[in-house]
């Protein structure tokens, strides 16, 4: 079973690095956008880098993440406290928190790898 969870989370990696990959080859030029914006009489206020648009999706999912981590603390805490003595609920309960603690390194530990490259790769 965790062979399973570690191996979606590596193909999640992969997607994710790629996608990114591609986009930077992509971003290297704006290819005409900004004299297109600049034409509309849009300016170049609304025009956003790649590296900024995906620092604000990443930014969303994080904030989403934390969101879901906080729920499913609470769910399991309430499914603890109002098991009644039922065992399967309590362990239940413990089941949901552990993998919710689990979910929140995992994810951690992603943000602060993909942020470490960036920095490394961006220099910044």
């Amino acid at each position: 079973m965790i062979k399973k969870y570690i191996t979606s989370i590596t193909k999640i990696f992969i997607l994710l690095f790629s996608i990114y990959g591609a986009n930077t080859v992509s971003a290297q030029g704006d290819h005409g956008l900004s004299t297109t914006a600049k034409e509309a009489g849009l300016g170049e206020s609304l025009m956003i880098d790649a590296p900024v648009f995906l620092g604000r999706i990443a930014g969303a999912a994080l904030a989403i993440a934390g969101s879901l981590f906080l729920f499913l603390m609470v769910y399991g805490g309430i499914l603890i406290m109002s098991a009644a003595g039922d065992s399967k609920k309590v362990d239940k309960g413990k089941e949901v928190i552990k993998w919710s603690i689990i979910g929140a390194i995992v994810l951690g530990a992603a943000y602060a790898i993909t942020a470490l490259i960036f920095q490394a790769v961006g220099g910044q």
